[in-house]
């Protein structure tokens, strides 16, 4: 009984890894379906949890949002005001830590290796791979040529990076948020589950 957070990039293969990850371990998987979850706790649209996600977006909408509170739809509570810092952060983490008491569960990104840092049945996961190698892997995941397949994983490590930074004050690519570490250009997908296993072993799950 555990749960194990994944944190990885468009193009480091972490969406297949963790579909087989979840099969082998009979575990719930939740990604980017956590967003519906979020947008329910804001009552919000999906797309704008997508868009406020995104740092650099999230930037502009506050900046905005302080004079105006109107790029962002208002919460259908009026006492809640607008949507911020606050109530996204709030919402992410209570969720989280819901998914926690509930165990058997992989969280893929959210901040999760953030938000359950220190807590008990926890197997944190970072799954890296060159640039180079990120980009292969998204021009045939998404049939896209080389500057397109450039573009989404500069984008995507960008907004990741901010986003941990933004909400919790971390670095993304720091070690001790990790349990392990797996370059999954040099570990194929089977080796790289195994790793997960193992460790999962010695937490008791």
């Amino acid at each position: 009984m555990a749960v194990i957070t994944i944190t990885g990039e468009k193009g480091t293969g972490s969406r297949q890894l963790i579909s087989q990850l979840a099969e082998k371990l009979d575990y719930d998987f939740i990604g980017e379906d956590f967003q519906h979850e979020i947008a329910r706790e804001l009552k919000l649209s999906e797309g704008e949890v997508e868009m406020f996600k995104k740092a650099s977006q999230s930037r502009l909408i506050r900046k905005m949002d302080r004079f105006t509170c109107t790029l962002v739809q208002k919460v259908v509570d009026r006492e809640r005001g607008c949507l911020d810092d606050r109530d996204f952060y709030e919402a992410t983490v209570k969720l989280v830590e819901k998914l926690h008491a509930d165990d058997n569960v992989i969280i893929h990104n959210w901040g999760a290796q953030c938000i359950l840092n220190g807590k008990p049945n926890t197997v944190h996961v970072r799954l890296t791979r060159t640039r180079e190698k990120k980009i292969e892997e998204a021009m045939k995941a998404f049939d896209l040529n080389f500057s397109a397949a450039r573009k989404v994983v500069v984008d995507d490590e960008q907004d990741l990076e901010a986003y941990i930074k933004q909400f919790f004050g971390a670095e993304l690519n720091d070690a001790r948020l990790y349990d392990l570490v797996i370059d999954t250009g040099k570990t194929d997908s089977a080796r790289a589950i195994g790793m997960i296993v193992d460790q999962l072993k010695h937490t008791g799950g």
